[in-house]
């Protein structure tokens, strides 16, 4: 994905992951970006909770990026 920006939340496939979770970027390095994962895959869920919701994405794994409407 040629422009991804801090804050916005994208669908992607982190690094170590077998499926594609909803993350907001926190953070952009050279080839890739921290997320904070809102939501993932239930079989995906224990390894996302080791990583404290915080997981790695290559730039080219970053594939929609998605409005998120939190109702409360």
């Amino acid at each position: 994905m040629e422009h991804v920006e801090i804050g916005k939340s994208y669908i992607c496939k982190p690094i170590g992951l077998t499926n594609e979770v909803v993350g907001t970027v926190e953070h952009a390095y050279t080839n890739t970006v921290v997320i904070t994962v809102e939501d993932c895959h239930r079989t995906d869920r224990a390894k996302v909770i080791e990583y404290q919701h915080r997981m790695l994405v290559r730039y080219e794994d970053v594939q929609q990026q998605i409005g998120i409407a939190l109702v409360g």
